[in-house]
């Protein structure tokens, strides 16, 4: 006998057996397996040229109040998109707040909502079974901030390590956009002000 999880999930999910959490941690697990050994270098690194510059600490702790810049977003981890087997994360910002929908292509989803902090995007995933929340972080790209030496009051784009900026979101990214939107907003308006 098939189990309910099963027929909710594409016959050709490569998680089809696994259970619902492992979807959102899949994705968000890649990352940051990839991510440990440069976070801790982009930490000691990134100490090293703000002692040095005074100019780039203001730069930075001014991008640091309007990362990421307002507007949608979507990440993979094949910088093609739909790829079966692959992570991908669709997410819009406000210029404060992100919430968006972890994937692989053929599969469910799973929403978040979260918040650029120190260098790691900080996400509560909301599993799309059971409705548990739970929290997770992604190392961000650490040459996304260094990089922006001129920045003044301008905001900069969102780069997640381990996964490629891809140029288009998709109708369907666009409708997961739209039902994390609405599953989220609670959540959002009940967060205090930064």
């Amino acid at each position: 006998m098939i189990g309910s999880m099963t027929l909710s999930r594409s016959v050709l999910s490569p998680l089809r057996w696994a259970t619902p959490r492992s979807l959102a941690g899949t994705v968000v697990a890649c990352a940051v397996v990839l991510g440990l050994g440069l976070k801790a270098q982009a930490n000691s690194s990134n100490l090293v040229i703000l002692e040095q510059s005074p100019a780039i600490v203001e730069t930075l702790a001014q991008a640091a109040r309007s990362f990421p810049a307002p507007g949608q977003y979507l990440f993979g981890q094949s910088a093609e998109p739909d790829q079966i087997g692959h992570g991908y994360i669709a997410m819009e910002s406000n210029g404060q707040d992100l919430y968006g929908a972890l994937y692989f292509p053929g599969s469910s989803f799973d929403c978040f909502y979260g918040q650029v902090q120190g260098n790691a995007l900080a996400m509560t995933i909301i599993d799309s079974y059971s409705e548990e929340a739970y929290p997770y972080s992604i190392a961000l790209d650490p040459q996304s901030a260094i990089a922006t030496e001129d920045l003044g009051t301008t905001t900069v784009p969102l780069n997640l390590h381990g996964f490629h900026a891809l140029e288009r979101l998709t109708d369907n990214d666009q409708r997961m956009l739209e039902v994390c939107r609405a599953e989220v907003a609670p959540e959002l308006s009940n967060r205090p002000e930064q």
